[in-house]
């Protein structure tokens, strides 16, 4: 369970607070990644915040939430690194639903010495919402 606007949530186990709240991510989650292990996995609990004026999740926080999950993906095959996205596809397949827990995982399908590719999926309540893939640029 975590805090968040001093009322109770719950968060599945297994998956931990993002902790930067110096940046863009913090304040458009907050976001939560997937304990350690090989299990790539970045989501976030579905708040009116992240809804849109029809009472679904907008695209923008999906598509955020992709964009994280990318460099979750890539970082959990070949360790930790610094990268830029340079390419973002995504397919919006269904509505998200504010007071679910969204999520987004996926696989890395190349690793060059400057360009990672991954692709993926994001889903709530066993629902897929969105598919997506991209390219990152790794960063010396």
């Amino acid at each position: 369970m975590t805090e968040n606007n001093n009322q109770t949530r719950l968060v599945p186990s297994g998956w931990v607070k993002q902790s930067h709240p110096q940046t863009f991510s913090h304040h458009a989650g907050p976001f939560y990644f997937r304990k350690e292990g090989s299990t790539p996995g970045v989501g976030f609990l579905a708040e009116p915040h992240h809804a849109n004026l029809g009472g679904i999740i907008h695209g923008g926080a999906l598509m955020t939430l992709a964009d994280m999950a990318l460099w979750d993906i890539c970082r959990r095959e070949i360790g930790v690194f610094k990268a830029v996205t340079v390419s973002f596809n995504a397919d919006f397949i269904g509505p998200g639903p504010v007071g679910s827990f969204i999520e987004a995982s996926g696989e890395m399908t190349k690793a060059g010495r400057n360009l990672v590719f991954a692709r993926g999926l994001v889903t709530a309540n066993g629902k897929s919402l969105m598919s997506f893939s991209g390219t990152l640029k790794r960063l010396t």
